[in-house]
């Protein structure tokens, strides 16, 4: 069988962040009836599963996700991941996926009750997107499906499913989701200052646990993972149709990590390894971790002294030989002066705020190009932010790094855009598992 990438829209993203990682393939859910009509349902499901030869696996909230709907899902995961079929496996990965649809489920549901409708022509868009990124016709896609035993609607159902979660997250929680230029900065600083310790090279899979019973279900389902790609599974497409986290669109890729900045347990586990090994499933917040180390490095590192800022200067004159108490008051200016400030955009307005104030425009230097006693001051100081007051001869200085670029050999310092996506999406997709983790408290799942 041609193995087809998966398709995935992950609700940490925006609108303008959505992004094809593969495909995912889901079976069509089956609906019957409306609401409050689940003894009714039953009795008529087993009659339209029997003409199928399948029963129900679960109800959720009075709709049915069939036992015909948890094997073509398990059959498409197993065939394209590349996963070996026993016995053993089919029942881990169907016991995961009969998870994964009452979770798509409950998506769906949701998406419905805030009138988020997904038209033929968006799934249609996405499909066509994905037929493109496979290098393959439309036919051929069928055709491979098929070959697999999967029906061509169960994709379409799952592409539906994902456009309309993604779409209600950001509707609903991007708002909650604020990374202030304080946080860009403090994560900027790290990779600066630690940039002489190793980085590795990072996938990632993520098998969250939503309930204390299901954890050890959960950890044999991971040991059974790392066994499959012990005889040859891609890691990447065991991450496409397994993680829940958002790398999962990338194979799991989580590129370039320095060391410490993952959580201890991921670190400590990371510098166990050598290039091309799987960790074994570790325990973290929320689930099991899988981590794949791909490389290693050690940079010459960023030296702060050498990066090139654009800077502008507040003084508050202050005579040499200022008494404790004019000392005092003049700090309390620049302190106001400093509270104004946004970034360089407002600078002859804050300055207004310190008595007899005066703006410097001190053009483009590197660190080392200021005095010594006005270097630790902007040294790992980002764009967009004001020095704690610097006192000089001349009174108290503030200044404003307008602009900031940062030079390490061999390395590429992401930009703050870049930094402050990465925050964005970490933040977003924990409010997302959150919200998910509710619905299944609040919601009737009959497991059968």
């Amino acid at each position: 069988m041609t193995r087809i990438s998966q398709i995935r829209f992950f609700a940490n993203l925006t609108p303008y962040r959505l992004f094809f990682g593969g495909i995912g393939f889901l079976t069509a859910a089956l609906a019957f009836g409306a609401p409050g009509q689940a003894k009714q349902q039953e009795q008529q499901a087993p009659q339209t599963h029997r003409a199928l030869g399948e029963g129900i696996a679960a109800i959720v909230n009075d709709e049915v996700i069939s036992t015909y709907d948890v094997s073509q899902r398990a059959n498409l995961i197993l065939s394209s991941a590349g996963i070996e079929h026993t016995p053993e496996i089919d029942k881990r990965v169907k016991q995961q996926v009969v998870q994964t649809l009452i979770d798509e489920k409950l998506q769906l549901q949701e998406a419905k009750r805030y009138d988020i409708e997904i038209t033929d022509d968006e799934i249609a868009t996405a499909f066509d997107q994905l037929v493109k990124q496979n290098k393959i016709t439309p036919q051929a896609m069928k055709e491979s499906l098929a070959k697999s035993g999967v029906n061509i609607e169960t994709l379409r159902t799952q592409i539906k499913a994902e456009l309309a979660w993604s779409r209600l997250v950001n509707g609903l929680l991007s708002s909650r989701v604020s990374i202030t230029g304080e946080e860009v900065d403090q994560f900027l600083n790290r990779l600066i200052t630690s940039s002489t310790k190793p980085q590795y090279l990072v996938s990632e899979i993520f098998l969250e646990v939503p309930s204390q019973a299901q954890e050890q279900q959960i950890a044999q389902g991971a040991m059974q993972l790392i066994k499959q790609m012990q005889q040859g599974a891609p890691f990447n497409l065991v991450a496409q149709q397994f993680s829940a986290n958002a790398s999962a669109a990338q194979g799991g890729d989580i590129g370039w990590v320095q060391d410490g900045e993952l959580a201890p347990e991921l670190n400590q586990a990371l510098r166990s390894l050598q290039p091309g090994q799987v960790s074994p499933p570790i325990r973290t917040l929320g689930g099991y971790a899988i981590l794949a180390l791909r490389d290693r490095r050690v940079l010459a590192g960023t030296d702060p002294m050498m990066a090139t800022l654009e800077l502008k200067q507040v003084l508050v004159p202050l005579a040499a030989d200022a008494s404790k108490e004019e000392v005092k008051k003049a700090r309390k200016q620049a302190d106001k002066v400093r509270a104004a400030l946004d970034g360089c955009k407002n600078i002859d307005s804050a300055a207004r705020k310190a008595e007899n104030a005066s703006v410097a425009n001190l053009g483009r230097l590197t660190v080392a190009q200021l005095a010594d006693r006005f270097q630790p001051a902007v040294a790992t100081l980002g764009a967009g932010r004001a020095s704690e007051p610097v006192r000089t001869e001349a009174g108290l200085h503030v200044l404003v790094v307008c602009s900031r670029e940062d030079l390490a050999k061999n390395s590429q310092i992401p930009s703050r855009d870049q930094i402050q996506d990465r925050l964005y999406n970490q933040q977003l997709s924990m409010q997302a598992r959150r919200y998910l983790r509710d619905l299944r408290r609040d919601s009737s799942i009959d497991v059968r």
